[in-house]
């Protein structure tokens, strides 16, 4: 990723300067002599999508990165920047608490331009697993329980489920380290819940039934 400065003042760069050291800057961390995936973390306010794609374009021609996407943009700055470059996924926040992608049109563009959205979070940042309680966290807990038992699986695994079971073939970006919970991501993909569980949990997150 690139495009976040945190000094001299919080801001985001997009600018052709800021993505070819970013580029190099990573090369170098990393040792290699190839980028497969490059992001734009965040869209910024001033960002120039034209300078963004011939900037994209001339990297992919020297041969530096071999795929290019973006991170937490609207639906309509993603289109934005794709009609002029070809983009390969938005990372965005998606999680059963955190559900804005299903309702602001996220997915929906995932599925017009074939395309798989990476979900940051998509545990809810640990939320369900906490000693944290309200009403919407309880909700959930009871009807996850239940599916827990009738499925086999542990809670983490169930969330990772309820992401996969999305047409548009969402990527949890698991940010861990261990291999539990590797493997419990792992186990998500063996899981197909059914349309009716989907939509319990979806109640459960709500509170109010579907329209």
């Amino acid at each position: 990723k690139c495009g976040n400065r945190p000094y001299p003042i919080k801001s985001y760069s997009a600018t052709k300067e800021h993505i070819l050291e970013s580029v190099d800057n990573s090369l170098r961390n990393f040792n290699t002599d190839v980028i497969d995936l490059l992001l734009i973390h965040r869209p910024g306010y001033i960002m120039n999508p034209h300078e963004i794609a011939e900037t994209f374009e001339q990297l992919k021609s020297v041969g530096k990165v071999k795929a290019f996407g973006v991170s937490n943009f609207t639906p309509s700055q993603f289109d934005l920047l794709n009609s002029i470059f070809p983009l390969y996924t938005n990372q965005v926040e998606i999680s059963l608490l955190h559900r804005n992608c299903y309702l602001d049109g996220t997915l929906d563009q995932c599925l017009k331009h074939n395309i798989q959205a990476m979900a940051w979070s998509p545990l809810g940042g640990g939320t369900l697993f906490s000693d944290e309680n309200n009403d919407t966290l309880s909700r959930i807990r009871k009807v996850a329980k239940s599916l827990q038992e009738e499925y086999g699986v542990a809670m983490d695994t169930l969330m990772y489920a309820w992401l996969l079971k999305h047409p548009s073939k969402i990527i949890p970006v698991t940010g861990s380290t261990k291999i539990e919970r590797i493997i419990a991501a792992k186990k998500a993909l063996e899981i197909n819940l059914s349309h009716e569980d989907w939509y319990k949990l979806w109640e459960a997150a709500t509170g109010h039934d579907v329209p």
